[in-house]
């Protein structure tokens, strides 16, 4: 007989889990905990549930409140509360302000994996009405709890404490990204009195915490938060409070983080075109506002091809990343509209487009008449800016996809970059002077030419006299058909 008890009371505590009863006393008004613990260093955090009355075959019935590992899902009353530490297994049930009717029996059940592995506990909950007089101390020793044997009943005695305001918790760095942080934080000491929740605080780096503070405030059981709508590429600071019924605790330690770089929100600034000769335009810009950039420039990249409102064609591509503002467009056409494009670069990639520019090239007679007009100037050598002269590549592709450049390169997909030596000039400058030099060589080859032609007829005329001074005058004949003729004597009359 003794045997088949012992047998039935084994399957009844394999068919509910292990399932033990602690008794728990309050009264009314008080903060209440009902304990229940798991090994989360074994398991690693597990969905976890408390109810009222005996945990069913499956979940909870009259659910109170339910975690799914480190976040409350669910609460059936802003009285209950997990106060433990989550991550370490710790979900003891908190009731604050106990009233007469929370008293019953609770269930906690972990879910954990496998079949007929969940953890239960069931403890009973009897609140008292607060008596009129101040109960004596407890002491130490006075009541005890043994494990979890069957019906075990532990008395639990209330003591009046002082209530003092919480520690503060301590915040770490979660995740970082270009608009948003997370954060999460451990909690301190709560004061002797239930935790009611977080206050956060975020803040730029360059701003004070009176002025400039955005504030949230987040629930008691949480212990993971985002901070969104953060600007990329800038600096901030954040710290926490911990609030209870008596205030607020000293501020946490104080993150500084940086947000990640995001692409350029904003187009270049300032952007325009002027036509230079009739193969050549210049583009001349300035870099986005600063609160638009996202990061560090790393350049700008050029997208310009003939205008056409009807159809598209080719596109050229060029990649500028020496830091310079400005650019020469060559080997364009005479005479044909070009239109204009340009993108910052930023390490996170690529920023909108500027406004469309269109502008034409030079027809010769333009570039004649702006080359007389600039004759007209004094050349300051010295103090000019230097210009890339470029070839024309034998075979030009109107399409090249490149690779990204390095820093202080600056690439043309569509001519070869010979800078002149030392000093370079504008390029209509250049034609003007390289004019002027053919002019001169010609001078020199002509001039010492006719001084050599000329002395070779002089020699030769004084040659001719020379010879004719010796046999003496010229005598002409006279002949009836009126040619003249050559001979010694004058012509008879």
């Amino acid at each position: 007989m003794d045997s088949y008890i012992s047998c039935c009371r084994l399957v009844l505590y394999l068919f509910f889990g292990g399932a033990s009863t602690v008794t728990i006393r309050g009264y009314v008004g008080d903060v209440v905990t009902l304990t229940c613990k798991y090994d989360a260093q074994y398991y690693g955090p597990l969905s976890v549930c408390w109810g009222r009355g005996h945990i069913p075959n499956s979940g909870c019935d009259n659910e109170v409140i339910r975690t799914e590992g480190v976040k409350v899902t669910h609460s059936a009353s802003v009285r209950y509360h997990l106060q433990g530490d989550l991550r370490a297994g710790d979900v003891s049930l908190t009731i604050i302000q106990a009233q007469m009717k929370d008293s019953g029996i609770y269930g906690c059940r972990v879910d954990i994996p496998g079949w007929f592995n969940d953890q239960k506990h069931h403890l009973a909950l009897d609140i008292q009405p607060a008596p009129d007089t101040t109960p004596e101390p407890w002491i130490p020793g006075e009541s005890t709890t043994v494990g979890y044997p069957e019906e075990q009943t532990t008395t639990m005695q209330t003591t009046m404490v002082l209530t003092v305001p919480p520690d503060p918790p301590t915040v770490a760095i979660r995740e970082i990204s270009a608009r948003s942080i997370s954060v999460w934080w451990s909690a301190g000491f709560d004061g002797n009195t239930p935790i009611t929740g977080y206050h956060l605080e975020c803040k730029s780096q360059t701003d004070s915490w009176v002025d400039a503070v955005r504030a949230s405030n987040v629930l008691p059981w949480e212990r993971e938060t985002a901070i969104n709508d953060l600007r990329p590429f800038s600096t901030y600071n954040i710290r926490m409070f911990t609030k209870n019924n008596m205030g607020l605790s000293k501020p946490s330690n104080v993150l500084t983080i940086t947000t990640k770089d995001a692409a350029p929100d904003g187009p270049p600034q300032d952007v325009k075109l002027q036509a230079l000769s009739s193969h050549s335009i210049r583009i001349t810009w300035r870099a986005p506002e600063l609160s638009l950039q996202n990061g560090l420039i790393r350049g700008y990249q050029l997208r310009y091809s003939e205008y056409s409102p009807h159809e598209r064609l080719p596109v050229r591509v060029v990649h500028l990343m020496d830091g310079a503002e400005s650019f020469t467009m060559n080997n364009l056409q005479e005479a044909t509209e070009y239109s204009v494009t340009l993108h910052t670069i930023n390490n996170a990639g690529l920023g909108p487009s500027s406004q469309e520019l269109v502008c034409s090239t030079l027809t010769n007679d333009d570039q004649q008449h702006m080359t007389t007009t600039q004759a007209t100037t004094e050349v300051q050598t010295e103090h000019s800016t230097s210009t890339i002269a470029t070839t024309t590549s034998s075979t030009e592709t109107w399409l090249l996809v490149t690779d990204s450049p390095t820093q202080g390169q600056r690439v043309d997909d569509f001519s070869t970059a010979s800078p002149l030596s030392n000093s370079t000039t504008d390029p209509v400058l250049s034609k003007k002077l390289g004019t002027e030099e053919q002019s001169g060589h010609l001078v020199a080859i002509l001039v010492p030419a006719l001084v050599v032609g000329l002395l070779v007829v002089m020699a030769i005329i004084w040659q001719f006299r020379r010879t004719t001074f010796k046999k003496g005058n010229w005598n002409i004949l006279w002949k009836n058909n009126d040619f003249l003729s050559f001979g010694d004597s004058e012509p008879a009359l």
